[in-house]
């Protein structure tokens, strides 16, 4: 198979600082979506190329039109190449290995430019797009129904119309089950702030605890891990897994099961992750302290309907642990194809 240039197959440029305000468009950065903006400064089924920074090299796929800030690249197909094979090919090459600079990593256009791949023909391009795409798409489903999930819970705990308060200390306490590196086993489940997303009450994502050196806390599925260091970035969820924690994170457990939903859903809900950023110890890298979040009133409907609310969130919970058994299965499936059908 004859190899081509990148540059023939690609345009590439710089993306813009300051998108206008406005909600109508996705705005990516150096590693994905960072917001919305007025206006578009990229096409349709436009690869996104980290530039600079820790990122530099992250490759995300905007099927629609976007803007792009000037901490990433626009990558475009040039005519008869397949915009979604773009995707697939700069993600295959695994472009973080050709940054420049230790302080700030960087990517230009001439390293992309002079970048070599086997040259596929359009077929081919479509056929390794098409399925790729087919288990890309079906990940992102799974994506919505956990997003969709995390609204309808949060808007059934809002709409509970409480007339009196308890305090969280009261539903759950804290686990402080301390494990040393020597007794965790590599296999083993591992959530670090990192894995955990913003504004989500679902944590679907963790690594194997092979590269953990330092000591745990060991945590259970059912667990809720709530991130004590900046909580202003809003990372509090329900493990699905047992397994190990950074120490960064709460773990917290539910006096009882009925209690579960609703301690999950006040934990996430936007006034308690103000309460814990605003008496957090520290100024620059702020941290939560249990004391102070267990002590704080949250709304109480009442025993009767809360376990009510735990009936609502319950099968809720599972769709979306099916839902990310699923996507761990498909995104392994692609990982192995991508290879194989981009060589």
């Amino acid at each position: 198979m004859a190899d081509v240039a990148l540059g023939e197959i690609v345009t590439f440029a710089n993306g813009k600082s300051r998108p206008a305000e406005g909600s109508a468009y996705r705005t990516y950065g150096a590693n994905g979506v960072i917001g919305t903006s007025g206006e578009c400064n990229a096409a349709p089924h436009t690869t996104i190329v980290g530039r600079v920074g820790t990122y530099c090299g992250a490759v995300h796929y905007s099927p629609e039109p976007c803007w792009v800030t000037d901490n990433a690249i626009i990558a475009a197909p040039k005519d008869g190449v397949n915009p979604r094979y773009v995707y697939y090919l700069l993600e295959r090459l695994a472009l973080n290995r050709y940054r420049i600079g230790s302080g700030q990593p960087l990517l230009t256009h001439g390293i992309l430019k002079r970048l070599t791949t086997g040259r596929l023909t359009r077929a081919q391009q479509d056929a390794a797009a098409a399925v790729l795409g087919a288990l890309d798409d079906k990940i992102a489903v799974n994506e919505r129904i956990a997003a969709c999930a995390d609204e309808l819970v949060r808007a059934r705990y809002a709409s509970s119309h409480a007339t009196t308060s308890i305090r969280i200390g009261e539903l759950g306490e804290l686990v402080r089950a301390n494990v040393p590196p020597a007794r965790i086993g590599g296999a083993e489940n591992y959530i670090a702030l990192e894995h955990m997303p913003k504004r989500r009450m679902w944590l679907s994502a963790w690594a194997d605890a092979s590269g953990v050196t330092s000591a745990k806390l060991r945590f259970a599925s059912g667990d809720i891990l709530f991130g004590k260091l900046r909580p202003y970035f809003h990372k509090a969820g329900l493990a699905f897994v047992d397994g190990v924690a950074s120490t960064d994170i709460l773990v917290v457990r539910p006096k009882e099961p009925a209690h579960r939903g609703w301690l999950l859903a006040a934990l996430a809900s936007d006034e308690v992750i103000a309460h814990a950023s605003a008496v957090g110890d520290g100024t620059r890298m702020p941290r939560a302290r249990w004391p102070d979040i267990a002590a704080f009133e949250i709304p109480w409907p009442g025993d009767a309907r809360v376990r009510e609310f735990q009936g609502f969130v319950a099968p809720l919970a599972a769709r979306v642990e099916a839902a990310t058994t699923e996507t761990r299965a498909l995104t392994a499936l692609r990982d192995a194809l991508l290879p194989r059908l981009i060589p």
